[in-house]
């Protein structure tokens, strides 16, 4: 009888014991549960004050290039020379464009040269460099008049407010908003186009308009201006 006694508190307590356990096992994922709320009503806290003070810029921040996120100086105004380099390659990401630069002076009859490759940007090296004062030239072929596509093929369907990252060989960017974009007749005056002081400033131009066989060049010319984005 004693042994009964002592066999049946030991099966009621293993019940006992069990019982215990399933309630502590929810008990215990009721408090995840909780933590795991906390955190992410914490974080969408977080998450919204951070938005609010970078305001619309805090989507870049997040998603801006390798390039740019590596070097924190990148992200900050331009508008002094200490920070200007020497142009190596350029990317539009709204265009998927990413290309070489060439580096090139004017041409005989007193124009700005261009790449020799329709795949490649020229910069107007005798001009301002990229982050110093003034306005940093860009060129790029639109098409060889034919079929061939140049680098700047779809150049004319940026919009402002797109970003434009220059690099140089280190992989130090800076960072450009486009402000305007705007077609002129190739024979306009680009004296403010190619200023070497005044705000800093990128411009990008290429052929637009109808191509002139006589001239075997296009009647226009697209200007898009960039600023710098911080």
């Amino acid at each position: 009888m004693s042994e009964k006694r002592l066999l049946l508190p030991s099966a009621k307590s293993a019940v006992l014991v069990h019982e215990r356990s399933r309630a502590h096992h929810y008990v215990r994922n009721t408090v995840v549960i909780i933590g795991v709320l906390c955190v992410l009503v914490g974080g969408a806290d977080v998450a919204s004050r951070f938005t609010k003070n970078l305001g619309p810029d805090a989507a870049f921040l997040a998603f801006a290039p390798p390039a740019a996120l590596s070097n924190p100086a990148a992200l900050k105004p331009t508008t002094t020379a200490t920070v200007a380099i020497t142009p190596a390659r350029l990317q539009i990401p709204s265009l998927g464009v990413d290309a070489a630069i060439e580096s090139v002076g004017t041409k005989a009859d007193g124009t700005m040269g261009t790449p020799k490759d329709f795949d490649d940007v020229a910069w107007y090296s005798p001009g301002a460099k990229p982050g110093a004062q003034g306005s940093s030239v860009f060129a790029g072929h639109v098409n060889n008049g034919l079929l061939k596509a140049g680098v700047f093929e779809q150049l004319s369907q940026i919009k402002q407010g797109d970003y434009i990252t220059v690099l140089d060989t280190t992989g130090r960017a800076l960072v450009y908003r486009v402000s305007s974009v705007t077609e002129y007749p190739a024979n306009a005056s680009s004296d403010a186009i190619f200023a070497t002081n005044g705000p800093s400033q990128i411009a990008l131009i290429t052929c637009d308009g109808d191509w002139v066989p006589s001239k075997k060049t296009f009647d226009k010319r697209l200007v898009v201006i960039a600023k710098p984005a911080y």
